[in-house]
């Protein structure tokens, strides 16, 4: 019981000496799949200003760079002992002159209205006790026309190995979808992929519309590659 709660606590904010040891790593090497995949579908262009929500040990924050050579990149964490992990990453990378971390909640995001063309959060909507708070102040800071992805584990993949934590929210692709279009976004992909793995991958794609939608709450293109609920 003590090793579930410390689990949770470690995974949702990481703190004190086991955070700050040993939680980056082991979330960068968890999360790496899933960062990929995220990354690859949200698609960072050299002239974006890219939003990393709950960047855990800064790996996708890196992937991000990487992807994008000339992006500038800011990140937000719930845990102060990510951000000094991420911060020594990024030191680390040479990536300082255009990527920024500071500590931050989802629930009150610390930037501007219309900032960001696109927006990244892996293996963090689970902490978000107000999802559909979260996704419309996540749509407040996003450019018209910006895309958000979030990539995620599925309850039917996560739900086994998490049974009894608490505050701990799971969703399935196209609930967390339908929970999108409810905030305002077009739905524009889901990806269901290494279904046959013990945790499978999952990115929902979606776009902040150039204008509010007036009749439906946006098309979705839904692909899947068989076989294979506020904080940040």
């Amino acid at each position: 019981m003590y090793g579930d709660t410390l689990l949770r606590s470690q995974f949702g904010k990481p703190s004190g000496l086991f955070g700050a040891l040993f939680m980056g790593p082991i979330l960068n090497l968890a999360n790496a799949r899933l960062v990929n995949a995220a990354v690859e579908l949200l698609d960072p262009q050299p002239q974006d200003m890219v939003l990393d929500i709950g960047f855990g040990g800064g790996l996708s924050l890196v992937t991000l760079a990487d992807r994008a050579p000339q992006a500038k990149i800011a990140g937000v964490d719930y845990s102060r002992e990510m951000v000094s992990t991420a911060g020594r990453l990024v030191h680390d990378k040479a990536l300082d002159a255009r990527v920024s971390v500071r500590w931050g909640d989802v629930a009150k995001l610390p930037f501007r209205a219309a900032t960001f063309h696109k927006v990244l959060t892996v293996n963090s909507l689970y902490y978000w006790p107000d999802l559909p708070g979260s996704l419309r102040e996540v749509a407040r800071v996003m450019k018209a026309g910006g895309r958000l992805a979030a990539g995620f584990r599925s309850r039917a993949s996560l739900g086994p190995l998490t049974r009894d934590w608490e505050g701990f929210w799971l969703y399935e692709p196209e609930e967390f979808a339908g929970h999108m279009r409810q905030a305002g976004f077009e739905v524009l992909r889901v990806e269901h992929r290494d279904r046959w793995q013990v945790l499978d991958t999952v990115v929902v794609l979606g776009r902040k519309p150039r204008r509010k939608p007036t009749g439906s709450s946006g098309s979705q293109e839904s692909s899947s590659r068989a076989g294979d609920r506020s904080r940040a």
